[in-house]
């Protein structure tokens, strides 16, 4: 349940971010509205032929479309880097920790979160970048980011075209897939939305596993739900 003290912190949380909420709600309700609009009878005759499986297709390209512009501004800050005789944003893991590199993902971490100068804010590795920047260096990694904001759009909008057809047929649209992905973070975050301490805040029917805890210094001990429920599992320390 949502109740208004988790509402509070959500809200000072954005507390510096009313003026991208306010353009967020209204640039999703906007598109929401335009998908709705060109698959009305008034509309556009391609896109009312379109069904789940048609846009299959597109949710693919779009997404690997949003990887590969990652994988630019990856390849650019790592140019910019190599400029300034600064190592390069190494994706392999540290010696003894594999969760960089899973035969699922691949090679998902540019810059382990273990290295002491880790910042995800810093760049899109959380490798440090270069301190001083010309200016043309500067526009050609703004040009960048403004092409992944722009494949970011195209995938969004594949979100609103499958709610309007999911609605079209008598189901949630994606108003149904937010409160869906909302209930699940809340599940999967518990001691950090509901203030619950670790690990008294799993409760039945969560996931297998659940993060730790967010505190400083080390990171403490993953515990399955199996095994705090009684039954026999692994307990493994993060390092």
């Amino acid at each position: 349940m949502i109740t208004p003290e988790i509402i509070a912190r959500w809200r000072a949380a954005t507390a510096q971010r009313g003026e991208q909420l306010e353009a967020a709600a209204l640039g999703f309700s906007n598109l929401l509205g335009l998908m709705a609009h060109l698959r009305s009878s008034d509309g556009c005759p391609w896109d009312r032929e379109q069904s789940l499986a048609s846009l299959r297709q597109y949710v693919r390209e779009e997404a690997g479309e949003v990887a590969g512009a990652i994988d630019a501004i990856l390849a650019l800050e790592d140019e910019l880097r190599a400029s300034r005789s600064l190592p390069p944003a190494n994706p392999a893991p540290a010696e003894g920790e594999d969760r960089a590199k899973t035969d699922k993902k691949g090679l998902t971490i540019g810059h382990h979160p273990h290295r002491s100068d880790f910042d995800p804010s810093a760049s899109a590795s959380g490798a440090p970048r270069p301190a001083e920047l010309t200016a043309a260096e500067r526009e050609e990694l703004a040009t960048a980011y403004q092409h992944l904001s722009a494949e970011i759009g195209d995938l969004m909008l594949q979100a609103a075209f499958l709610g309007d057809i999911l609605i079209a047929m008598g189901r949630p649209g994606v108003e149904g897939s937010l409160k869906l992905i909302v209930e699940k973070l809340i599940r999967r975050h518990l001691d950090v939305v509901e203030d619950h301490p670790f690990p008294s805040a799993l409760r039945p029917g969560l996931p297998t596993r659940i993060g730790p805890p967010r505190t400083a210094g080390p990171r403490p001990f993953l515990i399955s739900v199996d095994k705090l429920f009684g039954r026999e599992a692994e307990q493994r320390t993060a390092v």
